[in-house]
């Protein structure tokens, strides 16, 4: 298996750290491309549509550059109140996120996309983990909006950092929640046979 991977580039579409730790705690050899100058799609798409779409977009504009490759591309947003939630990228929208999300459950969804260039096929699927927030205070929220943490997070959080203290529970996926299934990515290399 190792020597099969070590022959083809498995490659990352994406810079983002917490992708590139799952890649990483799976044992597998990759390469990481970045920036992907990939236009995400924000709207007008039901949410499991447009993961998968932002995905899929992401790993053909990569997919350009690596001919031999297998091309991973994967876009994580959260709903809730059939709102999308994205990165926040400003404090204001971290706190109002945070206030929404305070004491409820919410939708983490993940499209993932595998292209594998040489056998010219495309799986696409998406995740979703159902979580639980605890009732935050107005001091928890603008002490962690003041870390800077949320700013570059879908939903203004990170569960593997210290936002996961806000998680009541949770149920699916705790690396969809990441910002990478697993589970679907083992799946479609299994079905790749990589």
């Amino acid at each position: 298996m190792m020597e099969f991977m070590n022959m083809r580039n498995i490659c990352l579409a994406s810079s983002s750290p917490r992708r590139r730790q799952i890649l990483k705690d799976m044992d597998l050899d990759f390469i990481v491309s970045h920036p992907v100058k990939y236009k995400e799609k924000l709207s007008g798409l039901d949410p499991e549509v447009l993961v998968c779409h932002n995905a899929l977009g992401k790993a053909k504009k990569v997919a350009e550059k690596y001919k031999n490759s297998i091309i991973i591309g994967c876009d994580t947003i959260v709903t809730f109140n059939k709102e999308i939630f994205g990165k926040p990228l400003t404090s204001d929208n971290a706190k109002v996120m945070l206030m929404q999300l305070s004491g409820n459950y919410h939708t983490v969804l993940s499209g993932l996309a595998v292209i594998d260039m040489q056998k010219n096929r495309e799986l696409v699927g998406c995740d979703k983990t159902e979580v639980k927030f605890k009732d935050l205070s107005e001091k928890e929220i603008n002490d962690y909006v003041e870390s800077g943490e949320p700013l570059d997070k879908a939903g203004a959080y990170g569960i593997q950092e210290s936002g996961g203290g806000f998680v009541e529970s949770i149920e699916g996926s705790f690396s969809n929640v990441v910002g990478l299934p697993k589970e679907l990515l083992t799946r479609f290399l299994e079905e790749l046979k990589i």
